[in-house]
């Protein structure tokens, strides 16, 4: 076959599509088939959208269920509605690794349907772009079953975020949020209509360039779930705000249950931003959970020298620094351990920490 295309039109449940290593200008496809693996080989094949979108949406359309795409890359998608994605994931479940999304007015956007799932692994999201009047985000996923990103890098929005999610349980763990110097996102992660939302491992860096002062929001359009909680746990948050801004921001905290442990905090934070920041609460320990040490292991560092020295380590504490607190014990928080076990390695990826019942230091890498 000559095209992705035409693969498209001749696939059946349960293929296996491999697409050679190449550039594919106005390529796109919809793919309605169950069970499918679609994967790039001999290198990853760029899919480029040079004007074109399927049934007006984006690079690829996905309507099928149990599908994994890998190794592909999809760039500068556009569409009549200004919200042309790399890829618009419609039905059933969807996993995403080893992929590339750049340039595209949306990197991946998902329909509204509780029954979707979507998984991203080792995945580059960038260069979001000036929609004007709609706004750009790397990812979006809408009012879904379950989001879960891992190992994975977003980087240089425009106006919008690097990941939004209105998902019934949001999962983020291991992964790179960092707008870097030119970058000019506004929220790194919203989580709009709040839900259960899992901060795990991550690196998160707001940029000078910032269109929001507010790093990480949870609830801004109204709670729309029956159970709403956050748990921040060895998280590394990185705020290059000049005047200082709010590394959380929780609507209506009274209805969420938030949990924030063993995170090293960088900057960020300062006057009317801050009346209660979420690294200070203490959330009543609930029947059946292990919830009583709010607020545990959580260190700042606003001191220029030694912000300094932890950024020329990759933001890599030392064992034993002068900033070292008691750390929170092992943590259960809605039937999910909080100790992570991976971290995340550069550009993207995970590695395995030590198998250990208590890490050693706060934030997203050990020592």
């Amino acid at each position: 076959m000559q095209s992705v295309a035409e693969a498209a039109a001749r696939a059946r449940d349960g293929d296996t599509v491999e697409i050679v290593a190449a550039t594919y200008a106005g390529d796109v496809a919809v793919w309605p088939q169950k069970r499918l693996t679609l994967r790039g080989v001999g290198g990853r094949p760029r899919l480029v959208a040079a004007g074109q979108a399927a049934e007006g949406k984006g690079i690829w359309v996905m309507r099928g269920d149990e599908v994994v795409v890998d190794n592909i890359a999809f760039e500068g998608a556009r569409g009549p509605n200004r919200n042309g994605s790399g890829i618009r994931h419609e039905e059933g479940a969807l996993t995403v690794r080893n992929c590339v999304f750049r340039d595209n007015e949306m990197g991946i956007l998902t329909a509204n349907k509780a029954s979707l799932s979507l998984v991203v692994e080792d995945s580059e999201f960038s260069h979001g772009v000036l929609v004007t009047p709609r706004i750009s985000h790397l990812l979006y996923a809408g009012r879904i079953g379950r989001l879960e990103v891992r190992g994975s890098y977003f980087h240089h929005g425009r106006i919008g975020h690097l990941l939004k999610s209105r998902a019934r349980v949001s999962v983020i763990e291991y992964s790179r949020l960092t707008d870097e110097l030119e970058g000019q996102a506004s929220y790194e992660l919203d989580f709009p209509d709040g839900g259960q939302v899992f901060l795990v491992g991550n690196l998160v860096r707001q940029s000078v360039g910032t269109e929001n002062r507010r790093m990480i929001a949870f609830g801004a359009e109204g709670l729309q779930h029956y159970d709403n909680v956050l748990a921040l746990a060895s998280n590394t948050l990185v705020d290059d705000v000049r005047e200082g801004g709010e590394f959380v921001t929780v609507w209506s905290p009274e209805r969420v249950q938030v949990v924030a442990v063993n995170n090293l905090l960088v900057g960020g934070c300062a006057g009317s931003l801050c009346p209660d920041s979420v690294f200070r609460r203490n959330l009543p320990e609930m029947e059946g959970e292990t919830a009583e040490v709010e607020g545990e292991g959580n260190v700042q560092v606003v001191g220029m020298e030694t912000r300094a020295a932890l950024e020329a380590r990759g933001f890599r504490p030392v064992a034993g620094e002068a900033w070292a607190v008691k750390l929170a014990a092992p943590v259960m928080f809605h039937g999910r351990t909080l100790v992570p076990t991976r971290e995340h390695t550069s550009p993207v990826g995970t590695r395995p920490l030590p198998v250990t019942e208590q890490i050693t230091v706060p934030g997203a890498f050990q020592p």
